[in-house]
């Protein structure tokens, strides 16, 4: 499967709210995910698989729309509008997310 249809299925995941599962297929071992250019405690599939579960288990998605998806050979990016649930707080926020692959997985993630 191409980059493209790999991130296709990431989104699909968050929008059917399979967010681990899809973490656990399209996720590199090695990977590194940003959240506003801090990286601490998101070196690795293992700590960032623990942060991604901190999301799903306080987390209710109703609904999470893609407005914006570029694919650029190893590098992928989508802008998503989500409206969810956390901590007893509604949320509503756009957010882009920025990837870059290795092998078919996503080797490192920028959150903005």
């Amino acid at each position: 499967m191409s980059n493209k249809e790999n991130l296709e299925e990431i989104i699909k995941g968050i929008q059917e709210n399979k967010i681990l599962e899809a973490f656990d297929k399209y996720y590199h071992d090695d990977v590194i995910m940003f959240e506003k250019g801090d990286s601490t405690n998101r070196v690795g599939k293992a700590a960032n698989r623990k942060a991604e579960e901190g999301f799903v288990n306080n987390a209710t998605i109703h609904e999470a729309k893609v407005l914006k998806l570029l694919v650029d050979g190893d590098n992928t990016a989508y802008e998503m509008l989500m409206d969810f649930t956390y901590g007893g707080n509604r949320i509503t926020k756009t957010q882009w997310a920025i990837q870059q692959w290795k092998d078919g997985k996503v080797i490192k993630e920028e959150f903005y």
